[in-house]
Order: structure tokens, then C-alpha cells, then sequence
């Protein structure tokens, strides 16, 4: 049931909400750039500033951001409500309890109670933590607010009745006990108006306390005698809460296990509240409550007339200063906007045009990219462009735009005349940069990029993650490469909710290399290169000890003696618990020893790789990795080296790093790897003490890595017994799983 109370707020908290990066797996970890929604805080970009929109972002995030391109106003209030809807719907706030609006109830009954006059019916509240609330909505501890603050302002000479007040208030509020008899005696002596108010306050608690103990049929009644009272304040609201009781009603007294749309009372009820929405709509002095009442009608539309309802939404969420109405009406046209439309030919111009935009433009995280579905919308979306010049279709089609495509280039003048500040001004500048660099047009990519100020995106992380790889792969230099080489944190993962870190500051969340840094900055990096650019300030020093480490394991798997003597030489002045072994590194007289002495340290370290990976905090203050506990090594690299080299690598360097690359890739697996060094160098060196060592971790990595019952591990702990069977290191490891 409790599911029922939270959905008389609106269509989408009673309709099921996919995970927001999940794409259904239970993964957990780090997300640095939203596909479904925008960055939290919300508020930027309920206020315009849309930063990098995304195909396949949820409609109602799409539909709102269609009202910014053309210029549709959003008042404050709209603002403020759809911010918290989306931060509800995205699970950042629980809708139940309403916890803040309970304890500022609970103030305001404590200042009306504040006179000496204290009777004992208005003892402390029930429920002080408010877990017993969680049959009323937020809005009613906010209006019980209202009126106890109001009392409290008028009857300073009438404690009695504040008393008396709060006492039925809570009998709202509790476990639905009567409401005491008024004491004719109070209104001795008091002026007409007291009198009134004493009445038209009871009246309506009285109906309170039927709505919210089930009492229907009462409530109703109670509500339409306060909605023709002119001497009561709650005239207004009483005419609502007729439509929402009985929306209540119809939901809470349904057989949930039959079918709805066949019970004739449940239907007629709400067909009922209907009608009463549409003459309150009609009335402008209950202009008051057109929001709510237009929330409450998307609950009962999308179950009388679904497919009507879906064609009337387009139009609703366009329409300006419709104050809390906006946020509801955006999630309900994002739960119903893929219904059958047919008939919606004979909806207003402007509602199709957004819903054609829509469909045109939203593809489903999950559902990945379709080259022929991508060309058609693409096709649709120059074609719309053409005809009217709006924002939307411009930034639709280069979303879809893709090298080769006809029209592109008059796309991309176009869009260059859109200010970056524009709300779909940093979409069109981000994709114009992504196709003039996929097509080669460096110089004109650069331009267009240096149009996006650094401090236009550095609080919006998942749009400054992507401007980021795109300055990454239009660098002109190893060290302006590094320094756009990572991406912020923009959230977590938990597979049970989604946390976007909020109380984390930017300058502490996690980092990483991005994609574009793993796939073309790490394949055109030798390990000398990597070495030389772990020792600039230009990453987190985080990720700079993880650089560090990685060009020593990647000269220790390509042979470069000379890289890995100056790593190793770096690191032992920075890595205390490493240092013994750096330095007998150092100290062995061949480049063949000590190869394999830093092969044997990589082998004990699982948190070291030789690619260009992994995630550091970038809080100066965070504990140290500890790479003896940490990772699992590295699985198999088979990325290709990029078609577009970094062009300001020399030639000598570019030939040095593919093969630097090709030893890599095929070196395959950590474990298989291992497993080739310790096997080869105990057959060449069966007295070395070092070779059964090296054998055991790789029996070990082989529990600890992504690679796992593999043939290399089983020769490797077979050799292991066999040669070595009495060594402490085979009893270290008895079996291989």
C-alpha cells in the first residue's frame, strides 16, 4: 500500500524507474559520464545550462532540455520542483517519510505550545522520528506549519485555543482516534472572527483526519461543504482535495489483484475526480492549486485513457508558468512517450513537433548504436533543421552526424554561429570538434574547442570529462596529452541506489585515465616516454606514483634496460617498502638479471600493470596504495594502435612505441606471462632460490587474476612440485585451486 501514498504525487513515482547506469548488470563501481541524465546538482541545468547533452539521456530530461533550446522561460518555482522530482527519481531523496517537513512541524507546534496554558491533550507529538507518518504526504506537515505559525501570530491572547488546536492536529496526524468535542465554553467572550477561525479550522481537520484514516465517503463530504464555505480559508484547497480524495480512494479500495480496467467503480471514481480537476482548472481564482491538480490528473489520465493522455503531454509540458505541474508532467511524458500515437495527428503543431523530436533523438543507453536507425535519424533530423532552424534539430543532427554523411559541413557552420553559452551551445561545440578531428581538420577541431572556456565545464564533470578527451586527442604534445589525460569521478554505483558523491568536493573525487588515454595516449607511449612524464606535476600524485610504477613494469616486459634502471633508481627513492628489492635490482651486473629481477618484483605486485589504467582518489590526504594487496594485475591488451597518430611524435619514436606495443599486446594475460618468465628462466637457471619463487607467484596470480584454471598456471605449479617440491614455496602452495 505504501507505494499507493507515494504515487498521489505523480504518474512517475507509481510507474517503475530503470537503474540510472546500471544497463541491468550488478556492477559497482565509478561512473564518469552520465548517459542518462545530467550531473547533479540539478539546478544549472533546470536554469539552462544543458552542458553536453547526451542521445541517451531519459526523455523527460530531453523534453526539458527541448524547452531551454527554444526558449521556453521556467520560472523559479518550476525550477525548484522539477530539481526535486529528478533528484527523488534518481533516488539522491526517499519521497517517505517527509522527515524535514515533520521537524519543522514539530518547531511550530512547540512555539504554539510555548504559553503556560499547556492542556494535556496537546502532549509531545506521536511519532517524533516520523517513521509513523508514513501515511501523510509532505504537503500536509507543510500547511499544518503554515496555520500554527499563522495561530500562533493571532492568538497570543488565546492559548486555549491554540491548545486545542494542536491537540486535534495531532489526532490528524496519529492513529486516527475522534477529535475531541469543541468546548462551547472557549467562544465565550471571543471576537466573531475568532469564532470563525475556531469553526472553518476544525471543520477542516475534521476532513483531514477522515482523508487520511480512509474514511472516503467523509472526507468528501466534509471537503465539498469547506469548498462552498466563503468564511473558510481552505475554500481553494478544499476544492482539490474533493479530485484527490477520491483519486485516494480508487487506488487504496481496488482489488490490486484484478484487473483495474475492468472494475467499473474504480474507473467511475476516478472519471469523477476528473471532472472536478477540469471545472478547478477552469476557475481562475483556484489558480492556487492548478499545479497540483494537474499532477493528480496525470495519475488518473494514464489509467482512463493512456493513449489520449500520452498525445496531450507534449503540449502540457511546453505550456510556460504551469508552477508545479512541469516537473510531473516532464516524468510522465517520459513514461508513455514510446506508446502507439496514432491518433495524435490532432495535437497542437508544436506538442508533435517534440514528440517526433523525441523519438528522433533518444536512443536507450542499453540498446547501443545502430548504424542504419542512425543514418534515417539523422536524415529526419537535417531534413526538420532545414525547414525551421531550431536548436533542437541542429543539435540532433550532429549528435547523429557521423564523417561522410551529406549536409555536414553546412551543420557545422551552423552551429559554429551558435554561442557556446547557448543552451545547446556546448553540445553542438563538442560534437563540431569531435567530427572535424574524425575527419582530419585538426587546426579547425583546436578552434572550435578553444570556444569552450575551461571554467564553462569544470563543475559540470561528465561534460568536462568529454571536452577533456577531445583536447587529449587534439594535443600537441606529449605533455599538454597528459595533462587532459583524466577523467573526474562523476558518481558511484551500488547496484542498490545511485550516489552521485554529492558531499564529496570536486578536488577530492576519484580520477582516472579516460578511455581516449587508454586507447590512443598508452599505445603511442614507450616506457621511457611514460617514465619521463610520471616525473611532471600534470595528474593527481596519485596517479603519478601509478605512472611511475607502470613504466617500470612496462620496461620490464619490452627488455628496455635503460628505462627500467632509471624507474628503478626513481622508485626506490619513493617507494620505502620497495626499496630493498629496487635496489638488488640495481646492483645485478647483467640486463639479463635484472630483467628478471623486476619481472620477479611485478609478479609480487598486483597492483601493477604495464598499461595505462586504473583509478586513484585525487585527495591529497588519501591512504597510500598498497600494491602488494591491491588489483589483480592485467588480462589480455588487445587494442590496435590508433589510425591518427599523435602527430608531433617523431618518427623514431612512433616505430620504437608499436613495438614497445606489440610485445605487450602479446605478451596476453599477467598469469600466461608469468608463467612463460618463471618456467624459462627455471629451466635455464634450475639453482637460482629465485626460481621457485617466481613460480609460486605465479600459481598465486593465477588465483588472484582475471585468468583463472588456466594451462599455464597448471605447468607452472606441476614444475613447481616437481623440481622444487621440498621448497617452502611449493608448500605454500599445495594445490592449484
Amino acid at each position: 500500500m505504501k507505494h499507493l501514498l507515494v504515487g498521489l504525487a505523480g504518474l512517475t513515482l507509481l510507474l517503475p524507474f530503470e537503474r540510472a547506469e546500471a544497463c541491468g548488470s550488478m556492477y559497482i563501481g565509478s561512473v564518469y559520464v552520465h548517459d542518462t541524465h545530467p550531473d547533479r546538482p540539478y539546478a544549472p541545468f533546470a536554469a539552462g545550462q544543458l552542458g553536453v547533452l547526451r542521445e541517451s539521456y531519459r526523455p523527460m530530461y530531453l523534453a526539458y532540455a527541448w524547452r531551454a533550446m527554444v526558449g521556453i522561460p521556467t520560472t523559479p518555482e518550476e525550477q525548484r520542483e522539477v530539481v526535486a522530482t529528478w533528484a527523488r527519481l534518481q533516488g539522491d531523496v526517499e519521497p517517505e517519510p517527509p522527515i524535514d517537513e515533520v521537524a519543522r512541524w514539530h518547531a511550530a507546534r512547540r512555539e504554539a505550545l510555548a504559553s503556560p496554558a499547556r492542556t494535556p491533550e496537546a502532549g509531545p507529538p506521536p511519532h517524533d522520528q516520523g517513521e509513523g507518518y508514513l501515511r501523510i504526504q509532505g504537503d500536509a506537515f507543510v500547511q499544518a506549519t503554515r496555520t500554527a505559525e499563522d495561530l500562533t501570530r493571532k492568538w497570543t491572547k488565546h492559548p486555549l485555543l491554540l491548545a486545542e488546536w494542536v491537540a486535534n492536529q495531532d489526532a490528524v496526524f496519529g492513529e486516527c482516534r475522534p477529535l475531541s468535542e469543541p468546548a462551547p465554553s472557549l467562544d465565550e467572550g471571543l471576537p466573531a472572527a475568532v469564532r470563525t477561525r475556531r469553526r472553518v479550522e476544525r471543520d477542516y481537520q475534521v476532513a483531514a483526519a477522515a482523508f487520511y484514516c480512509g474514511r472516503f465517503d467523509d472526507a468528501l463530504a466534509a471537503f465539498r461543504r469547506i469548498a462552498e464555505d466563503t468564511d473558510s480559508p481552505y475554500r481553494a484547497r478544499a476544492a482539490y482535495l474533493v479530485a484527490r480524495t477520491r483519486v485516494r480512494q480508487a487506488l487504496m479500495e481496488t482489488n490490486h489483484q484484478a484487473d483495474w480496467r475492468k472494475d467499473a467503480v474504480f474507473l467511475k471514481r476516478l472519471t469523477d475526480a476528473d471532472a472536478t480537476i477540469s471545472t478547478l482548472l477552469a476557475t481562475p481564482r483556484l489558480r492556487e492549486f492548478h499545479g497540483p491538480a494537474r499532477r493528480l490528473r496525470g495519475i488518473i489520465r494514464s489509467r482512463t485513457q493512456p493513449a489520449k493522455w500520452a498525445c496531450e503531454l507534449p503540449g502540457l509540458v511546453l505550456q510556460p508558468g504551469t508552477g508545479s505541474a512541469l516537473a510531473t508532467e516532464l516524468g510522465d511524458l517520459g513514461a508513455t512517450y514510446d506508446l502507439p500515437t496514432d491518433a495524435c495527428e490532432g495535437s497542437p503543431a508544436e506538442a508533435r513537433e517534440l514528440f517526433e523530436w523525441l523519438r528522433v533523438t533518444h536512443v536507450p543507453h542499453y540498446l547501443g548504436q545502430d548504424e542504419s536507425r542512425n543514418r534515417q535519424a539523422y536524415d529526419v533530423a537535417v531534413a526538420r533543421w532545414k525547414k525551421n532552424a531550431r536548436q533542437p534539430w541542429l543539435v540532433t543532427a550532429l549528435l547523429k552526424a557521423r564523417v561522410g554523411y551529406p549536409g555536414l559541413e553546412a551543420l557545422l557552420t551552423a552551429a559554429a554561429q551558435v554561442p557556446v553559452t547557448a543552451p545547446g551551445g556546448l553540445t553542438l561545440a563538442y560534437r563540431a570538434a569531435h567530427l572535424l578531428r574524425e575527419r582530419g581538420d585538426l587546426e579547425a577541431a583546436r578552434a572550435r574547442l578553444s570556444t569552450i572556456p575551461p571554467e564553462l565545464t569544470r563543475e559540470r564533470v561528465s561534460s568536462d570529462n568529454l571536452v577533456r578527451s577531445e583536447r587529449l586527442l587534439l594535443a600537441r604534445g606529449w605533455e599538454e596529452a597528459l595533462s587532459h589525460a583524466t577523467w573526474r569521478q562523476v558518481g558511484e554505483d551500488d547496484s542498490d541506489r545511485f550516489s552521485d558523491l554529492l558531499e564529496t568536493p570536486l578536488s577530492e573525487r576519484s580520477v582516472r585515465f579516460s578511455a581516449e588515454a587508454e586507447n590512443a595516449l598508452d599505445p603511442q607511449l614507450t616506457a621511457r616516454r611514460l617514465g619521463e612524464l610520471a616525473r611532471r606535476d600534470l595528474v593527481p600524485a596519485a596517479l603519478r606514483r601509478r605512472m611511475r610504477w607502470t613504466a617500470f613494469a612496462r620496461a620490464a616486459v619490452v627488455g628496455d634496460d635503460d628505462a627500467l634502471h632509471a624507474m628503478a633508481k626513481a622508485l626506490s627513492e619513493t617507494e620505502p617498502a620497495a626499496k630493498a628489492e629496487l635496489v638488488t635490482l640495481l646492483e645485478r651486473p647483467t640486463a639479463e638479471e635484472r630483467q628478471f629481477e623486476a619481472r620477479l618484483l611485478v609478479m609480487g605486485l598486483p597492483a601493477l600493470s604495464p598499461f595505462l589504467s586504473g583509478e586513484a582518489s585525487a585527495s591529497p590526504t588519501a591512504p597510500v596504495v598498497d600494491l602488494a594487496t591491491s588489483g589483480s594485475w592485467w588480462c589480455r591488451e588487445t587494442r590496435p594502435l590508433p589510425t591518427q597518430p599523435f602527430s608531433f611524435a617523431s618518427e623514431e619514436e612512433r616505430s620504437q612505441a608499436a613495438s614497445e606495443w606489440k610485445t605487450l599486446t602479446s605478451a596476453s594475460t599477467a598469469v600466461a606471462y608469468f608463467a612463460k618468465v618463471a618456467l624459462a628462466w627455471a629451466k635455464d637457471h634450475p639453482d637460482d632460490p629465485r626460481a621457485p619463487i617466481a613460480l609460486y607467484r605465479t600459481v598465486r596470480a593465477s588465483k588472484l587474476g582475471c585468468a583463472k584454471e588456466t594451462p599455464e598456471a597448471r605447468e607452472a605449479f606441476r614444475y613447481l612440485h616437481k623440481h622444487y617440491g621440498k621448497s617452502p614455496w611449493a608448500k605454500r602452495a599445495p594445490y592449484v585451486y
